[in-house]
């Protein structure tokens, strides 16, 4: 085992161990060089064939681009063993969250989201199974899987926990010994005798890694369903109806295929699986999503100024010095702050001089926006922080987290004040009432909770009944209340009686993010690559922006001028003119996708939080 604090190859510092087995462990490190969090994997064979196989394996895995996969950084042999250094995916996966929330996902509401995840899942192995040299995972299970701040799945690889497995990447030549692992429950009956690893193989593990989610109860292990096959027993695996009558019969019998005994009895590729689940689903069948990602294409973008890096306290901050006294040109960026984790969530406070961030680190960043330093950072939560928000008044913070809580800060001393319990609901959104008297708490649960502020008491004093909430917004005039949620509809309340509105039913799928604008008169909100546009007084619908190429995770009103930014996977930021729906000539370009967004309250700068763990400041239209 390797000691915290210990740094390999003079770049990469050990945090902590994150799992371990009989072949090796896996670490959280970081990379000195690049200031980053990753993920080292260490295997402890030492003859000259495993050295070999290992080598060969990092190179393949290292060519592998897929927006399901964690990326290779780097490999290396080092005394200590052989190490792979991959992009490290911070949350909680989606083992733990099966043993902590129990049948969660085997319910109606959550059903869209596995069908997606399933959806991805296939696209990747598609990709994976196909490389020149084929790569198998073999040890598919809720273990390896994460979902990213948009519940998007990424599969890993970090099987050692359990008694180790390697990814078979079809390199053990002749002479080259194999050296497989596999998790009962998930692994098919071929995987169970040490048979020659097969794309099928895969198959099995992600239907009954969608078995175990959809119905809440493990899968029958393969060996034993085998046996009672073998003496013409009925299957022991129990059907996915009987105990989720929820699932739709062909999806249910889908699954139930690729969970076949027999490996001839399953579909034969991961795209046939697919091309299945679309024709279930209504969509096309093509394969587009299964390519590598390709670098977005640059459109017309201001120039923005080679700007410094802004490090977090430890590395003094250079100070931005104007280059001369005319005004900064729209679109310019102005400081570039590097927080080491994805960013989740941003928000200003009410006199500008401060910005927070969540991230995917667990911790809530206090910046200092004049001198662009990270002043505190807020700790205590144990899973990813989704949401932050400035009270109106500025003395209190609120956050929301993954863990499944809201917590309540002083400003004054960055101390927590409340802890607030939501069982099995974890937080995507919290939002103070512009007057500060109500702030408003939702996420996966099937309500949205409302607290009145009561000097230093938080007390509930209603439950606002929706679907899964993304986006919480207050209408600047603290007249409603609006949730942009799972079923693609905006719930909207009355604040004052809590009485709920009529819906406004806009998409199809799950909202990102739902806007105010400055004078309450418009609702935006987006979802996938559009954007709408209503009139709040008679929901009439206005305006749909498209532009983004990919989903659109934040949006906002500027408080000063009829402009709305948003900004998208697609690595930029946009500004559209909502009088007449028609873009703003300007672009801001970012060096990976971004999933939020904040304006000052004076309207003069906007915060952008991306992926890369960078936030960007940025001078806003003014006039």
């Amino acid at each position: 085992m390797l000691a915290p604090e210990t740094v390999l190859q003079g770049r990469y510092r050990v945090i902590a161990q994150i799992a371990k087995g009989g072949m090796g462990a896996v670490y959280q490190a970081r990379d000195l060089r690049l200031r980053i969090d990753v993920a080292l994997k260490q295997t402890l064979f030492n003859d000259e064939a495993y050295r070999q196989a290992f080598e060969r394996e990092a190179q393949i895995l290292a060519r592998l681009r897929h927006q399901a996969l964690p990326r290779v950084i780097d490999h290396f042999i080092d005394p200590q063993g052989q190490f792979l250094v991959m992009e490290f995916i911070h949350g909680e996966d989606l083992g733990n969250q099966l043993a902590r929330l129990g049948r969660r996902f085997a319910s109606p509401q959550v059903l869209p989201m596995v069908v997606k995840w399933m959806d991805q899942l296939l696209d990747v192995l598609h990709y994976l199974h196909t490389r020149p040299v084929p790569v198998i995972h073999r040890d598919i299970k809720p273990k390896n899987l994460k979902l990213t701040p948009s519940h998007d799945i990424i599969l890993l690889d970090f099987g050692l926990a359990r008694g180790g497995m390697t990814i078979s990447a079809g390199i053990d030549g002749s002479g080259t010994r194999k050296v497989y692992g596999f998790t009962p429950p998930y692994a098919p009956y071929e995987q169970m005798r040490d048979g020659d690893p097969d794309p099928r193989s895969d198959i099995y593990a992600l239907s009954a890694t969608l078995y175990h989610l959809l119905t809440g109860v493990l899968p029958t292990d393969a060996m034993t369903r085998m046996a009672s096959l073998i003496n013409r027993q009925p299957d022991p695996l129990r059907p996915i109806r009987s105990l989720a009558p929820h699932v739709p019969e062909g999806l249910a019998q889908l699954i139930e295929q690729g969970m076949a005994t027999l490996i001839d009895q399953r579909p034969q590729s991961a795209r046939e699986m697919r091309e299945a689940l679309h024709r279930l689903r209504g969509r096309p069948v093509g394969m587009k999503a299964s390519a590598p990602i390709q670098p977005i294409p640059q459109p017309v973008a201001v120039s923005a100024p080679d700007t410094t890096d802004t490090q977090p306290p430890s590395t003094p901050a250079p100070t931005v010095t104007p280059s001369a006294p005319t005004p900064t040109p729209v679109g310019t960026m102005l400081r570039r702050l590097v927080t080491g984790s994805q960013v989740r969530s941003l928000a200003f406070s009410p006199d500008g001089n401060l910005l927070l961030a969540g991230y995917d680190d667990y911790t809530v960043g206090v910046w200092d926006v004049s001198r662009g330093e990270q002043i505190a950072s807020l700790r205590g939560h144990e899973s990813s922080v989704r949401s932050v928000a400035f009270s109106p008044d500025g003395k209190l913070i609120a956050t929301g987290s993954d863990d499944e809580t809201a917590r309540i800060w002083r400003a004054a001393d960055w101390q927590t004040m409340r802890i607030i319990q939501h069982p099995a609901c974890p937080i995507e959104s919290v939002s103070f009432s512009p007057d500060g008297r109500y702030l408003a708490v939702g996420g996966w649960g099937s309500a949205i909770t409302l607290y009145e502020i009561r000097q230093d008491s938080i007390e509930p004093i209603g439950l606002l009944t929706c679907p899964f909430v993304h986006s919480l917004s207050f209408s600047p005039d603290g007249l409603f209340l609006a949730a942009g949620c799972y079923d693609g509809a905006i719930y909207l309340w009355r604040v004052a009686d809590q009485q709920a509105l009529e819906p406004i039913s806009g998409f199809n799928t799950f909202i990102y993010s739902v806007a105010f604008n400055s004078d309450s008169a418009i609702i935006a909100a987006s979802s996938g690559i559009s954007i709408r546009l209503w009139r709040l007084k008679d929901r009439h619908p206005l305006d749909t922006l498209q532009g983004h190429t990919a989903p659109v995770r934040g949006l906002a009103f500027s408080p000063r001028l009829p402009i709305l930014a948003s900004v998208s996977e697609d690595r930029s930021a946009r500004f559209w003119h909502i009088e007449h729906g028609q873009p703003l000539a300007l672009t801001l370009e970012h060096s990976a996708g971004i999933s939020c967004l904040s304006f000052s309250p004076d309207g003069q700068l906007l915060a952008t939080g991306a992926h890369d763990g960078r936030i960007c400041l940025w001078q806003a239209p003014i006039e």
